[in-house]
Protein backbone atom coordinates (compact mmCIF):
# COMPACT_ATOMS: atom_id res chain seq x y z
CA UNK A 1 0.00 0.00 0.00
CA UNK A 2 1.76 3.26 -1.13
CA UNK A 3 1.37 6.59 1.50
CA UNK A 4 0.48 9.60 -0.27
CA UNK A 5 1.98 12.86 0.96
CA UNK A 6 1.35 16.10 -0.14
CA UNK A 7 3.66 18.04 -2.22
CA UNK A 8 6.21 19.94 -0.44
CA UNK A 9 6.31 23.65 -2.73
CA UNK A 10 8.24 25.37 0.41
CA UNK A 11 5.48 27.93 0.62
CA UNK A 12 2.70 27.42 2.88
CA UNK A 13 -0.49 27.18 1.02
CA UNK A 14 -3.73 29.21 2.09
CA UNK A 15 -1.89 31.86 4.43
CA UNK A 16 -2.35 35.45 4.92
CA UNK A 17 0.48 37.44 4.86
CA UNK A 18 2.19 39.22 7.97
CA UNK A 19 2.29 42.88 6.07
CA UNK A 20 1.60 44.74 3.07
CA UNK A 21 2.88 47.19 0.87
CA UNK A 22 0.52 50.45 1.14
CA UNK A 23 0.12 49.53 -2.44
CA UNK A 24 -1.25 46.48 -2.10
CA UNK A 25 -2.79 47.33 1.33
CA UNK A 26 -4.90 50.19 -1.11
CA UNK A 27 -5.24 47.39 -3.46
CA UNK A 28 -7.17 45.20 -0.68
CA UNK A 29 -9.15 47.52 0.89
CA UNK A 30 -10.69 49.70 -1.99
CA UNK A 31 -9.15 52.71 0.03
CA UNK A 32 -6.61 55.72 -1.42
CA UNK A 33 -3.16 55.37 -0.40
CA UNK A 34 -4.16 59.34 1.48
CA UNK A 35 -6.30 57.09 3.66
CA UNK A 36 -3.84 54.50 4.10
CA UNK A 37 -1.24 57.06 5.52
CA UNK A 38 -3.88 58.81 8.14
CA UNK A 39 -5.22 55.18 9.66
CA UNK A 40 -1.28 54.73 10.12
CA UNK A 41 -0.57 57.72 11.35
CA UNK A 42 -3.89 57.70 13.75
CA UNK A 43 -3.04 54.22 14.88
CA UNK A 44 -6.18 52.61 13.21
CA UNK A 45 -3.56 50.74 10.52
CA UNK A 46 -0.24 49.04 12.32
CA UNK A 47 2.65 50.15 10.31
CA UNK A 48 5.89 47.25 10.48
CA UNK A 49 8.96 48.91 9.72
CA UNK A 50 11.87 46.66 8.44
CA UNK A 51 15.32 47.72 9.60
CA UNK A 52 17.82 48.68 6.76
CA UNK A 53 15.27 48.86 4.92
CA UNK A 54 13.10 52.25 3.06
CA UNK A 55 9.46 50.78 3.15
CA UNK A 56 6.75 51.21 5.37
CA UNK A 57 4.77 48.10 4.90
CA UNK A 58 0.75 47.68 6.78
CA UNK A 59 0.11 44.87 9.46
CA UNK A 60 -2.14 42.61 7.39
CA UNK A 61 -3.93 42.00 10.55
CA UNK A 62 -4.69 45.29 11.24
CA UNK A 63 -5.70 45.83 7.92
CA UNK A 64 -8.68 42.98 8.18
CA UNK A 65 -9.24 44.17 11.46
CA UNK A 66 -10.36 47.97 10.05
CA UNK A 67 -11.71 46.24 7.18
CA UNK A 68 -13.98 43.38 9.25
CA UNK A 69 -18.07 44.21 9.32
CA UNK A 70 -18.77 45.33 12.86
CA UNK A 71 -19.27 42.83 15.57
CA UNK A 72 -22.67 41.88 16.87
CA UNK A 73 -22.41 44.16 19.96
CA UNK A 74 -24.81 46.67 20.77
CA UNK A 75 -24.04 49.91 18.72
CA UNK A 76 -23.83 53.22 20.82
CA UNK A 77 -27.00 54.71 20.21
CA UNK A 78 -27.04 57.22 17.91
CA UNK A 79 -27.75 60.85 18.55
CA UNK A 80 -31.00 62.42 17.98
CA UNK A 81 -30.99 65.93 15.82
CA UNK A 82 -33.38 68.21 16.79
CA UNK A 83 -35.22 70.56 14.48
CA UNK A 84 -34.54 74.14 14.01
CA UNK A 85 -35.56 75.75 16.77
CA UNK A 86 -37.87 78.25 16.57
CA UNK A 87 -36.95 81.89 16.92
CA UNK A 88 -38.72 84.69 18.54
CA UNK A 89 -40.96 86.42 16.34
CA UNK A 90 -41.17 83.45 13.45
CA UNK A 91 -44.39 83.17 11.48
CA UNK A 92 -45.18 79.88 13.10
CA UNK A 93 -45.47 81.72 16.66
CA UNK A 94 -47.92 84.56 15.54
CA UNK A 95 -50.36 81.71 14.07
Amino acid sequence: MAITRPEITGRATNTNPLAVTVKRACELSGLGPTSIWAFLKDGRLEAVRVPGVRRTLVSYPSLARLLAPPSDSPSPPKSRRRGRALQAGSKEEER
